[in-house]
């Protein structure tokens, strides 16, 4: 070891520099997936651009604010128009009943966003949840150097 990296961790036992070294990476990691999704919100501010964010935004407002059984009842006459759709039974409801789940939980802790916010800043919290999933499934079936270059 060079004489930087001794005085710096020369104070740390083999095994704490390498968990704190792993964990440094794997939070840079988690750290570059949430700004590379959060990009397109940094430039272009917090708009949902395509059809499919939009129907899922909707989807989850109406399920924010009219709960779940009418969610699971709603006919949406603006979706498939002019024939209309069931939404309840027509989709898997696991992002906007996590997205309202995080929008009521933020309510309740008084930090007031609205539903967009919440749909918006979903992707990237789902994209360094991944980086870390990749990782932890990555150092279980091979190493832990193979689970670092797989997150990051």
């Amino acid at each position: 070891m060079g004489g930087w990296t001794l005085g710096v961790f020369g104070r740390f036992s083999q095994e704490k520099q390498e968990s704190l070294l792993k964990l440094s990476i794997l939070s840079i990691a988690a750290i570059l997936a949430f700004s590379t999704r959060l990009f397109s919100v940094l430039r272009f501010e917090s708009v949902i651009h395509e059809f499919d964010p939009y129907f899922n935004y909707r989807t989850t407002k109406y399920l924010a604010d009219n709960g779940f059984y009418s969610f699971h009842n709603w006919f949406d006459d603006r979706a498939w128009y002019p024939l209309g759709r069931i939404i309840g039974g027509t989709i898997y409801p696991g992002l906007m009943v996590t997205a309202s789940t995080i929008y009521h939980f933020l309510n309740a802790l008084n930090i007031t966003l609205d539903v967009r916010e919440v749909c918006v800043f979903l992707a990237p919290f789902f994209s360094s949840l991944t980086a870390i999933m990749t990782y932890l499934l990555t150092s279980e079936l091979h190493s832990v150097g193979a689970g670092l270059c797989a997150a990051g």
